[in-house]
């Protein structure tokens, strides 16, 4: 994939500063947020969320409801949540009370 993950990546990404940053996720749960199957993709998406200002979650409904190995993120680092149309209302209703705004693409 060409990509850098992992504790090399921090140096990188200690230097930045982003205005959004557009994340993807293997699995999103209500009660343990995101998570994913590598360690260092998850060390190194809880990094970058921590450089953006604003974070913005591309997930499809699939997704929620699931975890996976590696936690990757707390829900309180998301502030949108970008999803389809089959996410269950209850699921937005507390995305929301958390302070994720929820939008269906």
């Amino acid at each position: 994939s060409r990509a850098i993950v992992g504790p090399l990546t921090r140096h990188l990404l200690e230097e930045l500063h982003v205005d959004r940053a557009l994340m993807g996720t293997y699995a999103l749960s209500l009660d343990e947020g995101l998570s994913t199957t590598d360690p260092s993709e998850a060390f190194t998406k809880q990094l970058a969320m921590t450089r953006a200002g604003q974070v913005i979650l591309l997930a499809d409904s699939s997704k929620l409801g699931s975890r996976s190995f590696a936690a990757s993120g707390r829900l309180a680092d998301i502030d949108v949540l970008v999803t389809d149309a089959r996410i269950q209302p209850g699921a937005v209703r507390r995305l929301t009370r958390l302070g994720v705004r929820v939008v269906k693409a």
